[in-house]
């Protein structure tokens, strides 16, 4: 699974490379963002795993963390804090 996400962050860092040598396209920074939500949660789990905590990389969690960004995150742990 480590392989997938390491995978996934380095065509991130493509797409990024990709959208600063141009004008980025709409489609380009949605695939950007949907990306970093991806990998921000995969890093996040890393870290939360130590002390026993850990949220759910899926659909909504992606959408969620791909439209908010880090402040997605806080409210994915929040709403795990609360059993939700």
């Amino acid at each position: 699974m480590t392989f997938v996400f390491l995978g996934l962050f380095i065509i991130l860092l493509a797409l990024i490379v990709r959208s600063s040598l141009g004008q980025p396209r709409l489609i380009l920074k949605v695939l950007i963002h949907i990306l970093g939500g991806i990998v921000g949660l995969w890093l996040f789990n890393l870290i939360l795993n130590v002390i026993g905590l850990d949220i759910p990389i899926n659909l909504f969690t992606i959408l969620i963390v791909g439209l908010l960004g880090f402040p997605g995150v806080l409210a994915l742990l929040v709403l795990q804090l609360l059993g939700i």
